[in-house]
């Protein structure tokens, strides 16, 4: 009996032992700047902006990413692809978050699987960091595959 209860316990030990590996590692992410595919279209960032997620509240922060040079006294809407998330107001890495990606003329499509988003500087003013989707296409859908970094205005 004593000979079972300690291979229990063993086999128990084992099994709840955490690899070491991280699959949702942010190392492999590039540090250039933020390229790919969103909804089939060629997408590098140029623009965006930030905001707190609520006048209430500054724990989360959403941010706006565009292919066109905009910042915060541009109207949210007047881009044509978009790339946004939401994220706690703090340096660190995120995984499975929501990235909403859309082509201007189509409805927003949400990711909330094979996301990485790591938040490498916040200050009162910008925030900084980095980001990668991978949506394989399909005939239904488009693919939004990109990865790379961004820093934005935090807009009042």
């Amino acid at each position: 009996m004593k000979k079972l209860f300690w291979s229990l316990i063993l086999v128990f030990t084992v099994m709840s032992c955490s690899s070491d590996k991280d699959d949702s590692s942010t190392d492999n992410i590039s540090d250039q700047t933020l390229t790919g595919t969103v909804e089939g279209k060629a997408f590098t960032v140029q623009g965006g902006k930030a905001f707190f997620r609520s006048s209430t509240s500054t724990e989360e922060i959403t941010i706006y990413l565009t292919n066109e040079n905009f910042g915060c006294n541009s109207d949210i809407f007047d881009y044509t692809l978009t790339v946004n998330t939401s994220v706690p107001n703090m340096v660190g890495v995120y995984t499975d978050v929501n990235i909403v990606t859309q082509d201007g003329n189509n409805t927003p499509f949400n990711n909330l699987t094979e996301t990485i988003v790591e938040i490498t500087a916040v200050s009162a003013t910008e925030i900084s960091g980095k980001m990668k989707l991978n949506k394989e296409g399909s005939g239904a859908f488009p693919e939004s595959i990109f990865e790379g970094a961004f820093t934005v205005s935090i807009c009042e």
